[in-house]
């Protein structure tokens, strides 16, 4: 039930922003450098990890899905808002304990068994982008963009092993330590840098390629019997973004 209410929360808000923002481009939708954008790439994680209770943390695949509605704010054709929906899978991977059932949990250090953890979450993003050159009459515009970006974390996956044996494969309820709302919806701030070329009248088609910074604003964490608690962990993303704009 907590789980179910939880997810209305995280898309009543992200309707009602998209509703709003619909509705404010909706006498735009004919205006130049107004559009959808969709991109698709990897993403490059830097994770830390609470060092009472885990040790060597390194990522593991991950991706990145974006679509994004661009509203221009301006007459000038250099600035937007964009706003839209990201699917953002990653991973990490590190040594800790497992603690078998009534088993006594001795915290020694040794973290001898290794976890392999898969994240789901789904983002919200409110960007604004400033181009350098005007988009409708150059073909091609470099452009930085600052952003909030919303999160809510869905069900993971856990894999943990010891000497190459399967221990225990489960899906995990992932927190946010610092949640905001409900302790499944936190937030990354991000910085990005990108090239764009533009769909003109003597150059049709357009598309884009960017590099996203994102700082996440709290460390997430899972709690199970057989897991150490507090098993803290924060991350910073470099995400790589090739799309196109319709």
């Amino acid at each position: 039930m907590i789980k179910k209410t939880n997810t209305n929360v995280f898309f009543s808000i992200t309707l009602f922003i998209l509703i709003v923002f619909s509705t404010i481009c909706f006498g735009q939708k004919n205006s130049p450098g107004a559009g959808i954008r969709f991109g698709f790439g990897p993403v490059l994680g830097l994770y830390t990890v609470n060092t009472n209770h885990a040790k060597n943390p390194t990522q593991k695949m991950s991706a990145m899905v974006s679509f994004k509605k661009e509203i221009r704010v301006d007459h000038s054709n250099k600035n937007f808002f964009l706003v839209g929906i990201e699917y953002f899978f990653h991973g990490v991977n590190f040594k800790s304990y497992y603690f078998k059932p009534d088993s006594l949990k001795l915290y020694d250090k040794t973290f001898p068994y290794n976890y392999s953890l898969i994240i789901n979450e789904l983002g919200l993003p409110l960007q604004f982008k400033h181009s350098f050159t005007r988009e409708t009459n150059s073909v091609f515009s470099p452009y930085i963009m600052l952003g909030y970006h919303l999160r809510y974390l869905l069900p993971g996956n856990v894999l943990i092993t010891q000497n190459g044996n399967r221990i225990k494969e489960d899906v995990v309820d992932l927190r946010f330590r610092n949640g905001f709302i409900t302790n499944k919806m936190n937030s990354f701030l991000s910085a990005t840098i990108g090239w764009q070329k533009n769909s003109i009248s003597k150059s049709k088609g357009s598309f884009f390629a960017e590099l996203n910074f994102r700082y996440s604003l709290s460390q997430y964490y899972f709690e199970e019997s057989y897991a150490a608690s507090s098993l803290y962990i924060s991350s910073m993303h470099l995400a790589l973004q090739l799309g196109v704009k319709f």
